[in-house]
């Protein structure tokens, strides 16, 4: 099932609940794809990536990639592709100075293209809200252009100041290395995020993380707490807390299922971390957030 709006200034919006689906082409315009239920593949400059629940991955114009699901349970997701005339627009209007962003924000702005990082994020705050508000309106086959093309600013503004947000952080962190050195080490660190974003219910050894991200095993974990002032693993445990909140919430899996689904040892260490993290047994979470469907 796919519902899609294809709107007058060529942007497009597409809500979709397949179980499967395998299309390889050249990306038109930027784009965002975003997963609301389900496990969802990606193939994309020789990269191998898996899209869970509450993530998105950005796509720029002009990219090769594929896009799979091979699911028995429907994949819930939400394609946006922007129209080449509102990215302009929306480049114009940050080249000058906006007062909503810390002094030195400008400095970062691109002068000739807005291309990103084609990396995963997760979805959360006025993004996840915007998303989730648009995915209703779509399935709902909503006709309001005026509509429809405010909650796409807001979104393109959302995840505008995610990045950014993203990257002076990196770059405030590695304040003392070289701009272009700080550049790089983002770009490689970026690579490690989407791993663990992309394998958290997998076995990961550092190694594979290292070489994935084009670091030696101890310049990615001192870079990686440089930056994130958390190392890979800590960053790792959050994933999967996320993601078995997520179970917990919406589903009605066993503990040992979930322990399983997000790749933790035992159900013992599982709710031993979640209570640390949480300050509430797995359980009593369940019992007090589950969405019955």
């Amino acid at each position: 099932m796919e519902n899609v709006l294809k709107l007058s200034n060529e942007n497009r919006i597409c809500s979709s609940k397949l179980t499967y689906k395998n299309v390889t082409e050249v990306n038109n315009n930027f784009s965002l794809h975003v997963n609301f239920d389900g496990n969802e593949k990606f193939v994309l400059n020789k990269k191998k990536l898996r899209l869970f629940p509450h993530t998105f991955l950005a796509i720029n114009p002009g990219t090769l990639y594929s896009d799979i699901i091979d699911s028995g349970s429907p994949v819930q997701k939400l394609s946006i592709s922007f129209g080449k005339g509102f990215m302009d627009d929306f480049k114009t209007s940050f080249l000058k100075k906006d007062s909503s962003f810390p002094d030195n924000y400008g400095n970062h702005l691109p002068s000739q293209n807005l291309a990103f990082n084609e990396t995963i994020f997760p979805l959360f705050g006025d993004l996840k809200y915007n998303i989730e508000h648009l995915a209703v309106l779509v399935r709902s086959n909503c006709k309001d252009e005026l509509l429809l093309n405010e909650f796409l600013y807001h979104i393109l503004l959302n995840y505008y100041t995610l990045y950014q947000k993203d990257v002076l952080f990196v770059e405030e962190s590695l304040k003392d290395l070289q701009f272009v050195t700080r550049k790089e080490i983002y770009r490689r660190l970026s690579l490690a995020k989407e791993y663990l974003y992309s394998n958290f219910d997998q076995k990961i050894n550092i190694y594979e993380l290292s070489t994935y991200s084009c670091m030696s095993a101890t310049h990615l974990i001192r870079s990686f707490r440089q930056a994130y002032h958390t190392t890979p693993h800590q960053f790792l445990m959050n994933i999967r807390l996320k993601h078995a909140e997520f179970l917990l919430k919406n589903t009605s899996y066993p503990i040992n299922k979930i322990v399983n689904t997000v790749g933790l040892d035992s159900p013992s260490t599982f709710i031993k971390l979640f209570k640390i993290r949480r300050k509430i047994t797995p359980l009593k979470y369940r019992a007090s957030h589950h969405v019955i469907k």
